[in-house]
């Protein structure tokens, strides 16, 4: 066997989200009120994103959530990425994420109201000083949005150039 179980790392908790950037290339974000379960995530900033429940696949993970935490219904446009990370107890989770578009119907008010406070686009520079302040609530969602920045410049530029959002 070229690679055996202890090349296997099980991931049992996954979650998805959605990246919407509008034309100034601002990231839609959800500020957590922090339920009382999880007082650690209060006033800091996310993508709509949440945990894929038994059944469900990320693609309507991260749909529904953007519904339930950010209050917009979206089409899917392309998958951008997944990535690994640990949980503070250090249980691992795979997070995938999509770019995405809104669609006709949003309210941008968030239907788990308990959850999030507040639903906004955030430019970039706002973005960057909230993540150096530690306000951004997981270092995936910077890369997503890099990811995202980088998608929507290799959709204006020719073949070849690179791009760094967040030098």
């Amino acid at each position: 066997m070229q690679f055996g179980p202890e090349l296997h790392t099980p991931v049992h908790h996954r979650a998805a989200g959605v990246v919407i950037l509008n034309a100034a290339g601002d990231i839609l974000l959800v500020r957590e009120n922090g339920v009382p379960e999880q007082r650690q995530k209060a006033g800091l900033w996310h993508i709509p994103s949440g945990t894929v429940e038994d059944g469900e696949n990320p693609q309507d993970t991260a749909v529904r959530e953007a519904w339930e935490e950010a209050g917009v219904r979206v089409r899917l446009i392309r998958f951008l990425a997944a990535y690994v990370g640990r949980f503070p107890d250090g249980v691992p989770v795979l997070r995938h994420a999509w770019l995405a578009e809104v669609m006709d119907g949003s309210t941008f008010r968030p239907v788990m109201a308990d959850e999030v406070g507040e639903v906004r686009y955030v430019p970039q520079a706002e973005f960057a000083a909230l993540y150096d302040a530690g306000q951004i609530r997981m270092y995936h969602t910077r890369l997503f949005y890099e990811d995202a920045l980088r998608e929507r410049a290799n959709e204006k530029r020719s073949p070849g150039t690179e791009s760094a959002p967040f030098s």
